[in-house]
């Protein structure tokens, strides 16, 4: 045993001292290691941080019954961090799953969380089909679900945050036949996992490997499948080497928090621009193919097909969309755009013959943009949302913009934008706000302002482009109501159509509308 341990100390980079930012001690560590046997349940078998002589950075992690695994840990401080080391060696042929839980010692209910790409604050505007604290408080996940290998976790009452990321070369992936329950991996794997869990009222932060997701796995948009959890082999005198980094620091609130996760993720991660032979005029040649394929007529509104495509054939349909997913004018504005820079005289063509068809048949009698159009259904969406109406503006004012600098103007678009923006106005709310969904005879059909940001942007560019002073000043209200409301709370939500929750489009446009507000405003 005691060879095993020095074996193991000798394999691993050690850095001297122990951090003391973070309360690593056996007291606030729980760790197991489940092994099985193929063709049986595996056996879970908790392990007792036993300290090696005088050394407070290292252990030995022993189970109160023979098992046939040694497994030994340093903890090391790397620039104020906490780096855990945990060195696994197999004594006989075994397949294992080690985990580890951190308490944090923040109440659960003082917390919000944060799993970059996967979970933010506690989920609770997603779906029940979603991973959500509305089906449970403690969630484990594989790290190739986030976008880092990284779960944080904010206390505000504290004001403090502990956030445990993995710190290994990702290498490795080995299928398995199953995707739920005890399964057996087919070779070995670099995918561990990490979350957050409820041990008796107090957050802990849990992590290790191989993977497990408990307790449910999620595989796509809204689908929710059983628990898994992944076993690798590891024959006898065969050695894993794993690595975590803990930290803790204070933070003003969960925004703060945040920025802190995501500089600390790029200064570790280190991301880097993928090298291509491919340069950006090569790229924008290959993809302005999709104006001339995707090009559909015959139909009153001409437009580009961009909408519910099969993969498999990418055959265009009759669905027009204005904004969100279709983006039918923005298409139109790019294509005109490279067209002009390139002499593409089909493309110009095409362009306009969107931006005609539209212009005589593309707004409902108040003056909205007719948003979804599905001509094989023979179906108008009789719904409008501030998202697909404000984009429909915003593409049409850069094509504006783009044609008043080369000396072209377009009065009767001007008109029809003029009077979109200005029955924009009286779609605002007293706070500020725009409503997420509307008729065509105003009446509100979803008052949720979470999707103010999307009107942002137009009411900039169009009193950029008007010189009418109502457009910012409704733009100005509107930032109001999304600091107060939506920046300040850190809670981005609704941005996108088909679900009202958590969303990290929502997130963009704030950032953007507030953007373009301070291109055109002074002072702070």
């Amino acid at each position: 045993m005691n060879f095993k341990c020095l074996f193991c100390g000798a394999l691993i980079t050690l850095y001297v001292g122990v951090a003391e930012a973070v309360n690593y001690v056996p007291e606030n560590i729980s760790a197991s290691i489940s092994l099985k046997v193929p063709g049986n349940v595996a056996e879970r078998y908790s392990l007792e941080l036993q300290q090696l002589g005088n050394d407070r950075s290292s252990y030995l992690l022993e189970a109160s019954e023979s098992i046939p695994v040694t497994i030994t840990q340093r903890v090391a401080d790397v620039n104020g961090k906490l780096r855990v080391n945990v060195c696994i060696t197999a004594l006989e042929d075994i397949y294992f799953n080690y985990s580890q839980q951190l308490s944090t010692g923040y109440r659960h209910d003082d917390c919000q969380f944060y799993m970059p790409g996967f979970w933010y604050r506690r989920n609770l505007r997603s779906p029940k089909d979603a991973p959500s604290f509305h089906s449970s408080d403690s969630w484990l996940v594989r790290e190739d679900r986030l976008s880092a290998p990284l779960t944080g976790v904010y206390s505000e009452k504290e004001k403090h945050f502990v956030t445990v990321s993995r710190i290994d070369k990702f290498a490795d992936e080995a299928l398995s036949t199953h995707r739920e329950g005890e399964i057996i991996l087919s070779g070995k794997t670099s995918l561990g996992f990490t979350g957050f869990e409820n041990q008796d009222g107090i957050t802990a932060l849990s992590f290790g490997f191989p993977y497990r997701e408990a307790p449910r796995s999620y595989i796509r948009k809204l689908t929710l499948a059983p628990a898994v959890e992944a076993f690798q082999f590891l024959r006898r005198g065969e050695t894993v080497l794993l690595t975590w980094e803990i930290q803790e620091n204070k933070a003003d609130d969960y925004s703060d928090f945040i920025r802190h996760a995501w500089e600390y993720s790029y200064d570790t991660y280190e991301p880097k621009p993928v090298d291509t032979p491919y340069s950006i005029t090569d790229m924008k040649q290959v993809l302005s193919g999709f104006f001339i394929s995707s090009f559909v007529e015959g139909h009153p509104l001409v437009y580009n097909s961009g909408i519910h495509l099969m993969t498999k054939n990418c055959r265009s349909n009759g669905q027009a969309e204005v904004g969100f997913i279709g983006r039918v004018l923005l298409n139109a504005f790019n294509a005109w755009e490279y067209g002009c820079q390139f002499d593409r005289e089909d493309l110009k063509a095409n362009s306009m013959k969107v931006f005609d068809s539209y212009l005589e048949n593309g707004f409902t009698p108040v003056g909205f943009f007719k948003e979804l159009v599905d001509f094989d259904k023979g179906y108008e969406e009789p719904v409008h949302s501030i998202r697909r109406q404000s984009e429909g503006i915003y593409a049409m004012l850069h094509f504006l913009a783009y044609e008043k600098e080369n000396g072209r103007r377009h009065p009767e678009w001007e008109q029809k934008m003029k009077n979109m923006l200005d029955i924009l106005l009286q779609l605002q709310q007293a706070d500020g706000s725009f409503p997420r969904k509307f008729r065509d005879d105003f009446t509100i059909v979803d008052n949720s302002g979470g999707s103010t940001p999307s009107a942002t942007l137009p009411l900039v560019m169009g009193y950029k482009y008007f010189k009418d002073k109502r457009y910012l000043a409704s733009a100005k209200q509107a930032a109001d109501y999304l600091e107060k409301v939506l920046i300040s709370k850190a809670d981005y939500f609704s941005s996108t159509l088909d679900a009202n929750c958590e969303d990290k489009e929502a997130s963009l446009y704030a950032a953007t509308a507030t953007y373009y507000l301070s291109l055109i405003t002074k002072g702070e």
